[in-house]
């Protein structure tokens, strides 16, 4: 079985590398130059990097259609919103994690061309943005951005002292210093638990962290912990990211995953939207795959506004919960553009336009949401990353990890939110980055068939 299933992906992974890319999808070096409506003045273009992310190809298509130039820029030739449509340019750039050369990057970038638009479209985007505000001002519009309340929100220790404060519940989390510390840990935690780092930001390994199953094993998986690094800017800037922590892990997060993504200006909530994540991958530890609406949550909804007043935050946000029986523990905040940001804007909230608007020096024209109030309708809609659910479905009914009757309630689900369904990457009238982001996916799959294996089609 497992040979056969090897070969059929490997003729469906030579069938799609045969797909040419064409050259009005290539990457670009022109800026694009939309012919402006009537006397309008043009509107000031977009830089956004990682377009590797679906957040970030979410954000191009969302400005793309208002005719917003974009720009996109990476380390890499191809990525999936490079190759949208909507994209009028696509350079090569160094990688953020490299912080002093992408800086340099963006300093000659923003000196030998028009004053573009900084978006935060991940992590260490956001934290070398608000970090460098006033440096990078001088050449680029950058939103209200500010280091100490993006740090404290990136920083999970100082996000549950914040979350706690505000009226949130959390998880049971330690932070030991030392290897000493997790006696602690052994005496206080039922297993299993998360090892994980306290910010992805400028972490190369990008590990969201490994469950520990078994006391006897909790040593090993800091220590390895510890040898990952991050980059020596947020270190210089506060040392403790150098060390794990420790988390309460519930098996409730393979399906009971609850989010509510909004916009905030000067700590009050514009508007939000609330959904459920329903399949991840991996199932124990992972990126999100499928996600349902949900209704909002109106105390949860308070605690975070509560919580992003004392940090007076403006911006795009997504907030995680754990949903266990009556309670809803807070697990993380992200300050920036998210994986599937796409669903809010399907659901009539277009987060990267409105953080866009505020990134201009003023804030003009029409409002696209209103002021105050939440949506609290939920007609049914859905997210999915349409490839990676049918690869990753097929690959563990094939297993025996799914048996046939949970194989055939997923297709169901799938099938059933027809017309309802909003993709990850797919969209007719956008072709070529669902192209690329399957034959890429094949092609790790291919490259890394250990990481395949483990985490798609055994799940582990």
């Amino acid at each position: 079985m497992k040979a056969g299933w090897a070969r059929s992906l490997l003729t469906t992974a030579r069938g799609v590398a045969s797909i040419a890319i064409p050259n009005s999808a290539r990457a670009r070096t022109g800026t694009h130059r939309p012919q402006a409506e009537h006397d309008a003045p043009p509107a000031p273009p977009a830089l956004l990097t990682t377009p590797s992310y679906y957040g970030t190809l979410a954000a191009v298509r969302s400005l793309g259609r208002l005719q917003i130039p974009v720009t996109t820029a990476s380390p890499r030739r191809f990525t999936i919103a490079s190759t949208s449509k909507y994209t009028g340019a696509h350079l090569t750039c160094p990688a953020t994690t490299d912080s002093e050369q992408f800086l340099r990057w963006l300093d000659a970038f923003g000196s030998a061309n028009v004053k573009h638009v900084l978006l935060p479209t991940c992590d260490d985007t956001a934290w070398l943005y608000a970090r460098h505000r006033e440096r990078l001002a001088a050449n680029f519009h950058v939103g209200p951005l500010d280091i100490e309340a993006t740090h404290q929100l990136l920083h999970k220790r100082h996000l549950a002292e914040l979350a706690r404060a505000a009226g949130l519940e959390t998880p049971t989390t330690w932070f030991p210093d030392t290897e000493q510390d997790l006696q602690r840990v052994l005496d206080e935690a039922t297993f299993p638990v998360l090892v994980k780092p306290v910010t992805q930001v400028l972490f190369e390994p990008r590990s969201k962290g490994v469950v520990v199953h078994r006391p006897a094993d909790l040593c090993a998986a800091y220590r390895n912990f510890l040898k990952l690094r991050h980059g020596r800017e947020i270190v210089a800037y506060d040392s403790s990211v150098e060390k794990p922590m420790v988390q309460e892990y519930y098996a409730e997060a393979h399906t009971g995953i609850y989010n509510i993504a909004g916009y905030a200006r000067a700590g009050r909530l514009r508007d939000v939207r609330a959904g459920r994540k329903v399949l991840q991958r991996p199932r124990a530890l992972g990126i999100g795959v499928c996600f349902e609406e949900a209704p909002v949550e109106q105390p949860l909804v308070d605690g975070l506004e509560r919580l992003l007043q004392r940090l007076n935050f403006s911006g795009v946000f997504e907030a995680e919960f754990v949903k266990l029986r009556r309670r809803a523990l807070f697990i993380d905040f992200n300050p920036r553009f998210y994986n599937q940001m796409g669903f809010e804007v399907a659901r009539g909230l277009p987060l990267p336009v409105l953080a866009y608007q505020d990134a201009l020096p003023e804030q003009g024209g029409p409002r696209l949401v209103p002021e105050t109030g939440q949506s609290l309708a939920t007609p049914g809609k859905v997210f999915a990353h349409g490839t990676a659910f049918k690869v990753m479905i097929g690959a563990q009914r094939l297993s025996g990890v799914l048996s046939r009757e949970e194989a055939q309630s997923w297709r169901g689900w799938y099938a059933a939110h027809e017309g309802l369904r909003v993709d990850a990457v797919s969209d007719p009238d956008d072709v070529w980055p669902a192209r690329l982001d399957m034959l890429q996916m094949l092609q790790h799959h291919l490259r890394h068939p250990r990481i395949f294996l483990r985490a798609i089609v055994f799940n582990s």
